[in-house]
């Protein structure tokens, strides 16, 4: 019994360092990452709506779930703002805002929530719709608070695994020896 205990141990060393060794060096194709570029900052893009209206500066407020806009406008004119969502198959609905800007700085905000780890807004002015065109800005895609497991990890895992799969046939082996034992005391 301890030899086939010792035998599942030594099998499932092995077979981490086989599993090792055979990554390391594979020669197919592959990809590499770079875990030491840093990645840039979010940076704060102005955009033009029009010919008279622009989008001075943004950012989002994760507090109040929305966008903070600052829009400059040479004449007094309509902005409608669109709340963009992740599309999926089917139907769905959203929200439109439409507001009158004043000639000069006006700041707007919109409550537009995060969905799937993003969110999005588009501008459009009468302008704008002439020229068949429309002005977004996103959050983009955020990734989870979480670092890629590491090889070791994974390594770790499948010793641990295998020894609690050791450990389990040989609790079962021996309960059945047992059983078998205590069946031939009771023919004598």
């Amino acid at each position: 019994m301890v030899r086939i205990l010792i035998f599942c141990v030594a099998v499932s060393i092995l077979a981490c360092v086989a599993v090792g060794g055979a990554a390391a060096t594979g020669t197919g194709p592959g990809i590499e990452v770079n875990t030491t570029a840093d990645a840039p900052e979010p940076e704060t893009y102005a955009q033009e709506i029009d010919a008279d209206t622009q989008l001075v500066e943004w950012s989002y407020n994760d507090e109040r779930e929305g966008f903070e806009l600052r829009f400059e406008t040479n004449s007094s004119t309509r902005i409608t703002l669109t709340e963009a969502v992740q599309f999926s198959e089917g139907a769905g609905s959203g929200r439109i805002y439409q507001q009158r800007l004043p000639k000069g700085t006006s700041d707007v905000f919109v409550k537009v929530p995060r969905r799937g780890g993003q969110s999005a807004v588009t501008m459009t002015t009468p302008a704008s719709i002439e020229e068949n065109r429309y002005s977004y800005v996103s959050t983009g895609q955020t990734t989870p608070d979480r670092p890629p497991i590491t090889y070791g990890r994974v390594q770790l895992i499948v010793l641990l695994t295998a020894m609690g799969s050791a450990g389990m046939a040989f609790g079962i082996v021996k309960r059945r020896r047992e059983d078998e034992q205590r069946d031939w005391r009771r023919v004598l």
